[in-house]
């Protein structure tokens, strides 16, 4: 049960939460992870061999699988010799996928799913101990792509064997294994996909939540599981559930996760904020990577004119500035720092037409900054941007929207909110 403080929800008009920080293995009620099509549209690869089953449950070993299924692989027979045997080792293996539908464009075949180790693996043979495993693609022509696991894609292709480091045991780990399809064959050439452990290892596991996709340039990370398709706006889901949020304008990280490049990131989300003649407040978590002029928020009126742009922008300096265009409040040099998260919020006060910004729930600055004179019918909201141009480099993992001035005490109960789950 959460205890901690509640966060404030009256007067929200929008928000967004990509869930950073709470399971980076699975999904969350408002963030479903990258737009993604998963080429496994019925049922999930079958295993061969005698040590794996196939466990059709919600829950195992306390994860909720989001596709509901889990195989457990256990492996007492390890081989004793590099044979053809696999010596009561199972893996998967799935034929049914309909290859000629892939893109003719599609460079790279990647499989991402979840393993929890429940012992340790230890290796039979001299060559060292530890989990081992493989994906291969064959080809119609006889050839084959064998990269290793890898648990992160720093190393593609290489793999990352898991020792009998006690972190893994008993810990869920998001793997990633992808293929470059070869240059010389078209991806309908592809006839069968395994993915197995090294059958000279002894131990026991479970995998859940495959999900096989296709790429035109190399995959960074993982992708979280769907059962289907997942579009540009059904992958982060306003807390409000009024608007559609259209995420193709941001980059994602090796862990899935929303991020903004600084060159050509930046998300728009549309009009009629219910913003103007009103106070309002602006609540975000960032984490800034040192760039010139990055804005993370704006809320632009096509009219243009002095006091109808909103724009909360950092300098190289690490000096905030927010401003209705012609009139600004600035922090001092320093004040954001790269590559730490940092709680922001800002609250304006239509009666008195004063402004203050907090970080991380404490007063960093205050004074006048209007009156806001924008149009909510020609006005735009952007995350990552001013506009087109002042693009955000670094990572928004929450924004949200309020047309109410909050008070003091609800900002710092915001902050407290957040203040574990991001280490501010």
């Amino acid at each position: 049960m959460y205890t901690g403080p509640h966060l404030i929800k009256d007067n929200l008009v929008f928000g967004y939460d990509t869930g950073y920080g709470i399971e980076q293995h699975s999904s969350t009620r408002h963030y479903k992870g990258e737009p993604a099509t998963n080429l496994i549209t019925a049922g999930v690869p079958g295993y061969f061999g005698s040590g794996g089953e196939t466990l059709y449950r919600s829950n195992y070993y306390g994860l909720n699988s989001d596709s509901g299924v889990f195989q457990r692989n256990f492996v007492s027979n390890p081989a004793t010799a590099n044979t053809s045997a696999f010596n009561n080792n199972a893996g998967l293996f799935h034929s049914g996928l309909t290859f000629s539908s892939i893109s003719a464009n599609t460079e790279y075949i990647l499989i991402s799913f979840d393993f929890y180790m429940i012992t340790p693996y230890v290796r039979h043979s001299s060559s060292g101990t530890g989990l081992n495993g493989y994906m291969r693609i064959t080809y119609t022509d006889g050839t084959a792509s064998s990269p290793g696991w890898n648990t992160s894609l720093n190393t593609p292709n290489a793999g990352d064997d898991w020792n009998n480091n006690s972190n893994y045991i008993g810990q869920w780990r998001k793997i990633a294994l992808y293929v470059q399809v070869n240059s010389s064959k078209t991806p309908s050439a592809i006839t069968h996909m395994y993915i197995y452990n090294d059958r000279t290892v002894t131990g026991e596991g479970i995998f859940t939540n495959f999900t096989i996709t296709e790429h035109a340039t190399a995959p960074t990370g993982p992708v979280l599981y769907t059962s289907g398709t997942r579009s540009s706006t059904e992958s982060l889901i306003d807390l409000k559930k009024t608007r559609s949020i259209n995420i193709s304008g941001a980059s994602f990280d090796s862990t899935g996760q929303p991020v903004f490049d600084g060159t050509d990131d930046g998300m728009s989300l549309g009009t009629n904020f219910n913003l103007n003649n009103k106070s309002f407040s602006v609540e975000s978590i960032i984490k800034w990577d040192g760039g010139s002029e990055d804005t993370f928020f704006s809320y632009i009126d096509s009219a243009g004119g002095t006091q109808k742009n909103i724009h909360w922008r950092i300098y190289t300096s690490g000096q905030l500035r927010f401003d209705f265009y012609s009139n600004s409040i600035n922090s001092s040099a320093g004040s954001i720092v790269a590559d730490e998260y940092v709680h922001l919020v800002t609250t304006y006060n239509f009666g008195s037409d004063s402004c203050i910004c907090y970080k991380n729930g404490e007063v960093l600055m205050a004074g006048s900054s209007g009156p806001f004179l924008g149009n909510d019918a020609n006005s735009t909201a952007y995350v990552g941007a001013w506009g087109t141009t002042q693009r955000f480099g670094g990572e928004i993992p929450i924004l949200k929207m309020y047309n109410s001035a909050i008070s003091d005490s609800e900002v710092k109960q915001n902050y407290r909110a957040y203040k574990n789950r991001f280490d501010l």
